[in-house]
């Protein structure tokens, strides 16, 4: 038989005090997440951007083993080119008589050798077709992760003429590293000696052409004298074909390709004066840098991270979208991270294959 009694008030269980947390116990744990999340994200941040920057030292290392590649097979490294409206073909071979760039030269070393040979043996509108499918074609390790994750984009100057290619490129695969071109206050020949003038899209005429560089450069010994001089010092530019054995000043102490600066504005426009022809152009400053601290008219260039706008000079000189350093391959293709204030002297030496001064500090 059941029985019942009446519970007296003060032996009740309070069920206001079992219902959950009260308002200002839920303020203060999600309080106490935010200050752990505010703590933790950073941390996030920065093992994301190590990572990145890791895989962009690890695409800078494939291309240091193209180049030697390159150069085991053919005896020197990839050449420059010629000038930017000349794409490359396969038919023109891998020395001063290919007007394509480094990049288009090393395709078969970095197994894209379908595409190098793209066109192969084709004239008129099927070559002009060949062309255009190559240079409008994307692949990976071309750009830096911390910057951009393809490498197809805009090509803004549609009117200008490329050689063998009849149809106007609007979007085409660019490149976020550059070779060493030297120590020049310029990464293509100055005004008068590029040999092949601007619009000239013929092969034939073009390499008959007389080959007469000029590129400035500064005094030894007086940085803020400008001269002429008639080869360029690094060991990839305008019809370049320079081997190991040229590199007098050692493979582990000369720059052979790294990281350009571009503007954070120009990412993806294809607006960036560094970054607005194809990467299979031959030589000019979207694939060539240079190491000079200083341009014409006495004007310092600094190396830093991307930044927004863009300055005189900025087309020319090597960096990078990370916070702290660039990544750049050696001749004999190890790859350093080199902090933005190295001393500029100390870069500068890097970009000359062979002027007797070798840089003592990392």
């Amino acid at each position: 038989m059941l029985s019942s009694r009446i519970v007296p008030a003060n032996e009740r269980p309070d069920r206001r005090n079992t219902s959950g947390f009260t308002l200002v116990e839920l303020l203060v744990v999600i309080a106490i997440i935010g200050v752990l999340v505010a703590l933790l994200l950073p941390a996030i941040q920065a093992a994301r951007e190590a990572a990145r920057r890791t895989q962009c030292s690890n695409q800078l290392r494939q291309l240091a083993i193209a180049f030697q590649n390159h150069h085991d097979v053919h005896k020197h490294l990839p050449t420059g080119g010629w000038v930017f409206n000349w794409l490359g073909y396969p038919e023109y071979g891998f020395g001063k008589d290919q007007p394509g760039g480094w990049l288009y030269n090393i395709l078969p070393y970095i197994e894209q050798q379908n595409l190098h040979n793209l066109g192969d043996g084709l004239t008129g509108a099927s070559r002009a077709a060949a062309t255009l499918q190559r240079v409008q074609s994307p692949f990976e390790g071309m750009t830096c992760p911390s910057r951009r994750s393809t490498n197809v984009f805009p090509l803004t100057s549609t009117s200008l003429p490329y050689a063998y290619c009849e149809t106007p490129i609007e979007v085409c695969s660019k490149s976020d590293y550059a070779a060493n071109a030297g120590d020049m206050f310029v990464a293509e020949p100055a005004a008068g000696g590029s040999a092949i003038p601007y619009g000239e899209t013929d092969y034939l005429t073009g390499k008959n052409y007389t080959w007469k560089p000029q590129w400035t450069s500064r005094e030894p010994n007086n940085p803020n004298q400008v001269i002429i001089i008639s080869d360029a010092t690094g060991v990839v530019y305008t019809r370049s074909e320079v081997a190991f054995r040229n590199v007098e000043d050692g493979t582990s102490n000369v720059y052979m390709v790294g990281e350009k600066y571009m503007s954070t504005d120009h990412y993806l426009d294809g607006l960036d004066k560094g970054d607005n022809e194809p990467g299979f152009s031959g030589a000019n400053a979207d694939t060539l840098r240079v190491t000079a601290s200083l341009i014409s008219f006495n004007r310092r260039i600094e190396l830093s991270s991307d930044q927004p706008g863009q300055n005189t000079g900025d087309e020319l000189k090597f960096g990078s979208a990370h916070s702290s350093g660039l990544n750049m391959a050696f001749c004999d293709a190890s790859v350093r991270f080199v902090a933005f204030d190295v001393d500029s002297d100390i870069h500068r030496l890097r970009g000359n294959r062979s002027d007797g001064l070798v840089a003592d500090s990392q």
